[in-house]
């Protein structure tokens, strides 16, 4: 049985789910904002300024029911799980999650965008262009799907051995997928022992009500055409039998990154390592009518500006007003495989700052200018995917569901289905794709942003049905 002070138990998992996926002002999905560095830990030098965008929303979250012989007693885990197994669609995570060994799960759909720009260029110098490896080297011209990561996710958080191990598996749209295994980040407490931040509230020469959700992930299986399966869970005698034996026998994920820069090409035959750590600090605090209803506004000021192509980038944001009991951050750490323009073989660092935010309008200016001029229908996936009414405390597993109630969750499943579809590629939306500096020019501008805005408005009319009503 999982404990709520267990690392990776239910209650922390959906703790950090919802900070993660829900900008709680609206209830919209969230924004997060990245503003970072890449760097060459061989000297500390900075290469590149490293800008970008996510947006995040919660696909379903689900929790493993009992056993068979006991599902009679567990009716509404069943129906939940059932729920939750449809709504993930074609996802491969599937398979893992029809497996026993795992006790609750959540999937969350991202699409992000990251940017470089020059280290000497100062504040809005654009993208990078050009790059010189030192000074004697000659200088190399850049193209702009080199200095731009654009790309969709798929990504499930699955808690293991009782919240003391979680499974992190990441799929893309054209089926690849990387499993890893997280690691809770600790230190020794006073008393002796590990205190795990993940759980514990920051003592009182720090801010109180806030929470850490911090992990390290390695990738230790990945493939495309593979079926995922979950790693066995050694006892700690055999543990201590295997020793890390055990790692030597992982496969090592092919050329594929959790945020990746440059060109990929496909290069699934080359093989590398990278460790990341995620270092979430989540506020717990409430926010007052006033508050509520200013952030509603501002929001929709914003949506408005979006809609007609005035995003004002130079609006004072959240940085300076929102309440740090209130904020989410994360601090992001990739020791990996550098851009293939930096030099073959080459290892480096990323270093990330996230927040979460209200409106794109906050995000750093050279993301969110190239995210608006570049890239249509960017936004489309902005609204939240609807889950459908919850009966858990009213039928407790002893009412039925009326069907009203069956009906309204299945509205709700299906809106889940076409954006795992949308995110295939399968259904009519535009392409993820970005434009040609030749293409976003005054003439052509108008006729693109009118196509994005058209299917933004089909995309959110879709996702945020709630009854039959509305579809």
């Amino acid at each position: 049985m999982a404990l709520p002070h267990d690392p990776f138990s239910m209650q922390n998992i959906q703790h950090f789910l919802r900070n993660k996926c829900q900008n709680p002002f609206t209830g919209n999905a969230a924004i997060w904002s990245y503003e970072g560095r890449l760097v060459d830990p061989t000297n500390g030098n900075v290469i590149a300024n490293v800008e970008g965008i996510e947006l995040v929303r919660s696909l379903t979250e689900m929790k493993r029911p009992l056993s068979p012989a006991q599902d009679g007693k567990d009716k509404v885990n069943v129906w939940n799980f059932l729920r939750g197994l449809r709504r993930l669609d074609d996802l491969k995570v599937k398979f893992l999650l029809t497996e026993s060994g795992w006790d609750y799960s959540g999937t969350v759909l991202s699409r992000k965008l990251f940017c470089y720009s020059p280290v000497n260029g100062g504040k809005g110098s654009g993208l990078m262009k050009e790059y010189r490896l030192h000074p004697t080297a000659p200088l190399r011209k850049l193209k702009t799907e080199d200095v731009v990561a654009l790309y969709d996710t798929a990504t499930t958080f699955i808690s293991t051995q009782d919240g003391k191990g979680m499974v992190v598996m990441t799929e893309w749209p054209d089926g690849h997928w990387i499993q890893s295994d997280a690691t809770s980040i600790g230190f020794p407490s006073s008393e002796g022992g590990t205190r795990v931040l993940a759980n514990d509230e920051i003592d009182d020469t720090s801010v109180k009500g806030r929470k850490y959700f911090e992990f390290t992930v390695y990738a230790r299986r990945s493939g495309k055409n593979e079926t995922p399966t979950l790693p066995p869970f050694l006892s700690k005698s055999e543990q201590d039998m295997e020793g890390d034996s055990s790692l030597n026998t992982v496969v090592v994920p092919p050329r594929s990154k959790f945020i990746q820069f440059g060109r990929d090409d496909n290069t699934e035959d080359r093989r590398y390592g990278a460790r990341e750590t995620y270092s979430y600090v989540i506020g717990s605090g409430e926010m007052t009518r006033g508050e509520r209803l200013k952030s509603m506004f501002r929001e929709g000021l914003s949506n408005l500006k979006e809609r007609v192509g005035l995003w004002d980038f130079d609006w004072i944001g959240n940085e300076q007003t929102m309440d740090p009991y209130r904020s989410c951050t994360v601090r992001y750490t990739r020791y990996g495989e550098a851009p293939a323009w930096y030099g073959p073989g080459k290892m480096c660092t990323l270093e990330l700052w996230g927040r979460r935010v209200e409106s794109v309008a906050d995000a750093p200016p050279l993301a969110a200018t190239f995210a608006a001029t570049r890239i249509p229908g960017f936004l489309s996936v902005h609204t939240s995917i609807p889950t459908g009414p919850d009966y858990d405390n009213v039928s407790h597993g002893t009412k039925a569901l009326s069907e009203k109630q069956i009906r309204e969750q299945q509205v709700a499943d299906e809106a889940a289905i076409k954006a795992v579809r949308w995110f295939r590629g399968k259904e009519a939306t535009l392409p993820l794709e970005i434009l040609k500096e030749e293409d976003y020019k005054e003439n052509r501008i108008e006729t693109v942003v009118s196509m994005g805005l058209s299917l933004a408005q089909r995309v959110r009319a879709a996702t945020s049905a709630t009854s039959p009503v509305e579809l």
